[in-house]
Formats: structure tokens, C-alpha cells, sequence
């Protein structure tokens, strides 16, 4: 006890050395953009791997039935590089944002179609209904018209 605490003492007394202060090296970490996308991929590189053990795991539990270590060895020596696995998952990802997109796209230009469907026929309605004669007067002949064909349309309905 006595000689661990005399230890201790005497690596206080000792001074550390310092390391010298790289000015590049530190200017690198401090600004550089390059650097901080490599620490933020190795980072996401990490958290991928570390996610895919984690559904391993919990696939494992939710697994019940007899384990025998000889097929435990095979699957070992079958199992895919988690980056490689990690990546397939991105894929996937990937390719169901990529369906997502273009669903909404073809929603959109349906309504966009629909719309202006919608505007032509508001603008035939109106431009019968403006009609005017000589004197002033409402053509009451397109009125009519617009009229006949909306009981039709109430008799199919």
C-alpha cells in the first residue's frame, strides 16, 4: 500500500513532456472540410455496422429453437461483411425514396392534367354565358345550351 502510494508521488514530481505543437496538423482538423466528411462517413460507417449487430442480435433472441454450434459455425462463415450488408440496406433505401419520388410526381401531374381540364371547361362555360348581342342583350341560345346539358348530366347521375 505504502509502496503504491509512494509511486504515485513520484510521477507527479516527474514533469511530462510535452509533444510539440503540429500547426499543419491542427489546421487540417480545425478547417478542413475533407477531414470533417472522412471523421462524419467513419462515424455513419460505424453506426451502420453497429446497427446491423443489433438486428443480429435481436434476431437471434426472437429465434428460439435448438442451437448447435455446428450451425452456428456455418452461418459465421456464411455471413456477409456488414458493410456490405449495410450498403444492400442503403440500396433498398434508396430505391423505395427513389418509388416514393416518382408516385408523387405522377400524382401531380394528374392533378395538374385535372386542372386544367378543369379551367378549359370553366372557360367554355364562361365565354358562352358573355355572349352578347348587338344591342346588349344575353345570347340566350348558349344558355340554353349549357342548360339542356347539365339536366343530362343529372339524368346519368
Amino acid at each position: 500500500m505504502k509502496e503504491q502510494i509512494i509511486a504515485r508521488k513520484e510521477k507527479q514530481r516527474q514533469p511530462e513532456t510535452k509533444k510539440p505543437f503540429d500547426k499543419k496538423k491542427y489546421r487540417l482538423k480545425k478547417y478542413s472540410n475533407k477531414f470533417k466528411v472522412d471523421q462524419w462517413e467513419e462515424r455513419r460507417k460505424k453506426a451502420i455496422i453497429r446497427n446491423f449487430y443489433k438486428e443480429q442480435e435481436k434476431d437471434k433472441k426472437n429465434q428460439p429453437g435448438p442451437s448447435n454450434s455446428n450451425a452456428e459455425d456455418n452461418k459465421s462463415s456464411n455471413k456477409r461483411n456488414p458493410f456490405f450488408a449495410a450498403k444492400a440496406e442503403f440500396e433498398k433505401k434508396k430505391q423505395e425514396k427513389k418509388n416514393k419520388k416518382e408516385e408523387a410526381e405522377k400524382i401531380k401531374a394528374e392533378r395538374k392534367e385535372a386542372l386544367k381540364k378543369y379551367k378549359e371547361k370553366k372557360m367554355q362555360i364562361y365565354k358562352k354565358l358573355s355572349k352578347r348581342t348587338k344591342k346588349g342583350q344575353p345570347v340566350m341560345k348558349d344558355r340554353m345550351e349549357l342548360l339542356f346539358e347539365k339536366i343530362q348530366q343529372s339524368k346519368q347521375n
